[in-house]
């Protein structure tokens, strides 16, 4: 029940600024720590270095945590299949953008 809040929250976030830059000139070059202000290409250089990050969160929950095997698997998979999705839609879009 905890969880709800913050979810919430972040959802709502999330749509605002979606929404906020949705039809603006995104940033292809430096840095910039608004995710939704960067071009595919950015978003694809951000997602793929953050490949490490994932990999050690999916070893630390596998190592850690107080779930049965079964369930640890289950979210490392999902954790595993979103980053990659990530990954083939961004560079899909970066391409699709590019053409």
């Amino acid at each position: 029940m905890s969880f709800i809040i913050p979810g919430l929250i972040s959802a709502i976030v999330i749509a605002v600024l979606s929404i906020r830059y949705k039809n603006k000139d995104k940033q292809d070059k430096g840095f910039k720590l608004n995710y939704f202000a960067l071009s595919y290409r950015r978003k694809l250089v951000r997602t793929v270095t953050l490949a490490p990050v994932v990999i050690f969160s999916a070893l630390i929950l596998y190592y850690s945590s107080a779930f049965t095997t079964m369930a640890k698997m289950v979210f490392i998979l999902v954790l595993l299949m979103v980053f990659v999705f990530q990954v083939i839609y961004n560079f899909y879009m970066w391409k699709k953008k590019e053409a």
